[in-house]
């Protein structure tokens, strides 16, 4: 029995010894002794790659939709009083110079032409009489003067029969279409009233929808090429001639109207089709790859002083084409400005440059 608690109590010592021993191997990290910790090394510069902010011309190709329209419309009016006897053209005709669109009952005008005539020849006449006889001293200077003014008055008389009895046919002055027709076989004509409102067709326009962020980069006489629809891989080459001055409040868009050929009249009214204007100027431009985070025409840059401190500037730009964006304020000629390596810059950071790309800041 005793021998028994012996055994059992040399047990215990043994166990107690050997939770102490791996007590102090695990907890010995606890109480290693203590090293200088070295300082971490200061971060490198960030590489960056600069071009300068110069003066350049820049080429831009903006393209926009829209349709064909008349290039201008023309009012044709009553210049006399008479009776329509026919009207041979209705909407959406598309009529030829000298075509006729409206005709007039003739009679009476020819009636008065012919009495003009005669008239004329009367006066003519008679102061051919006057002339002789005033060098034969049977007419005074009164009498001459007389007949002139009386040949004057003639003369104005059968040049105005022979306006009114061309009046009596209303033609067309240039390749158009029909667009509003106001009169009819059987009624009267009044002066100045409005007979046919024709849409000329020839020059013939492409009213192109830009959009208003290309507002600065559209100007008169801007040539344009222009396709359509209707003739799928063929262009027409035009000139812009007109622009609006009003943004449309629903698309931003404001309409440009470049004017085309169209002298065998294939471009018709309504047609649809693209056009490409062919935008230069001479602007201050950097790299586009300069531009960070553009939002509407505003953007940051980065641009690197003479100690390689980079400082961040907020910059308005234009037009943009061959790799470069125009700057219309932020940045001054010469500037050198980061191309690449901008993500992560803070403004003051210093930068190490890389001379890579051509034009980097040496």
């Amino acid at each position: 029995m005793r021998n028994a608690k012996r055994e059992t109590g040399s047990y215990l010592v043994l166990r107690a010894i050997a939770i102490a021993v791996i007590g102090i191997f695990f907890c010995r990290p606890a109480f290693a002794e203590k090293k200088d910790v070295e300082p971490a090394a200061p971060p490198s510069a960030a590489s960056v790659e600069t071009a300068p902010a110069v003066v350049k011309t820049i080429h831009e190709t903006v393209g926009a939709s829209g349709y064909i329209e008349p290039s201008m419309p023309v009012f044709l009016t009553a210049k006399v009083i008479s009776r329509v006897v026919s009207v041979p053209v209705d909407l959406g005709v598309v009529v030829k110079p000298g075509q006729l669109l409206v005709q007039l009952d003739p009679h009476l005008y020819e009636a008065q032409l012919a009495a003009a005539k005669v008239t004329y020849t009367h006066a003519h006449n008679q102061l051919q009489r006057m002339l002789s006889m005033e060098k034969m001293n049977f007419a005074s200077a009164v009498q001459v003067e007389e007949a002139r003014v009386a040949e004057a008055n003639a003369q104005d008389a059968l040049i105005t029969a022979q306006i009114n009895l061309t009046n009596t046919k209303v033609l067309s002055p240039a390749p158009a279409v029909v667009l509003q027709r106001s009169i009819n076989p059987g009624e009267m004509t009044k002066i100045d009233q409005e007979l046919i409102l024709l849409g000329i067709i020839d020059p013939i326009m492409m009213v192109a929808q830009v959009t208003e962020n290309k507002i600065g980069a559209v100007n008169l006489g801007m040539k344009a090429e222009v396709g359509t629809d209707a003739f799928p891989g063929e262009t027409f080459e035009g000139t812009i001639t007109k622009i609006d001055s009003k943004v449309n409040d629903t698309t931003r868009t404001f309409s440009v109207y470049i004017q085309l050929v169209n002298h065998d009249l294939r471009l018709k009214k309504g047609v649809t089709g693209y056009s490409r204007i062919a935008a230069a100027r001479t602007v201050l431009s950097v790299p586009s790859t300069a531009l960070v985070n553009p939002v509407g025409d505003r953007a940051t840059v980065f641009v690197v002083d003479k100690d390689d401190t980079v400082h961040m500037r907020q910059v308005r730009y234009g037009m943009a084409g061959e790799g470069m964006t125009e700057v219309l304020s932020g940045v001054d000629e010469g500037e050198q400005v980061v191309t690449s390596g901008q993500a992560g810059l803070r403004d003051n950071e210093k930068v190490q440059v890389n001379n890579v790309t051509p034009g980097n800041k040496s």
